[in-house]
């Protein structure tokens, strides 16, 4: 009886590792992506001396994936021209979503959340930017429960912030 409740017990705990092993090894495509955007934004800045912002708002996401996280998606087609120009292309499907948005210097940086303000990252700059800038982030929700596991990213911080929800 011992030995069945130390191998259930055994088995719960490789099950969870598992299932946080398999979460996290999917968030390598956001951090790739994040630096493949960031990137193609460096290289757009020197060839037009500023930044493209190929999306409306942080909110405002490409490729358009009614589940993303839970069902992949190519990358083209749609509403891509702009990820055209900037030259962002990904050859394998994507489980997340991405939005990236510049302004001039002296525009209001936003937070890095957007309006969904589902991550903070302490310390970002806030209120008008004497600089050039973008901010890239990419979410996707893994289990459908309406929590995202969000990353971000700018050329004002340019370290990858998560909010470490499923990682």
């Amino acid at each position: 009886m011992v030995v069945v409740v130390i191998v259930g017990i055994l088995a719960l705990i490789g099950t969870f590792s598992f299932r946080k092993y398999i979460i996290s090894s999917k968030t390598s495509e956001a951090t790739g992506m994040i630096a493949t955007i960031k990137a193609a934004e460096e290289q757009y800045k020197e060839e037009t001396f500023t930044y493209l912002s190929v999306s409306a708002s942080l909110d405002d996401f490409y490729p358009a994936n009614p589940k993303p996280g839970r069902v992949k998606m190519m990358w083209g087609g749609g509403n891509a021209t702009n990820w055209q120009i900037l030259g962002v292309n990904a050859p394998d499907p994507l489980l997340f979503v991405y939005s990236c948005i510049a302004g001039a210097s002296g525009s209001s940086l936003p937070a890095p959340g957007g309006a969904a303000g589902n991550i903070t990252v302490k310390n970002w700059p806030t209120g008008v930017y004497n600089a050039n800038w973008y901010i890239v982030k990419a979410q996707a929700d893994f289990d459908g429960d309406g929590r995202s596991t969000v990353f971000v990213s700018s050329n004002v911080a340019s370290d990858i912030y998560s909010n470490g929800y499923n990682l």
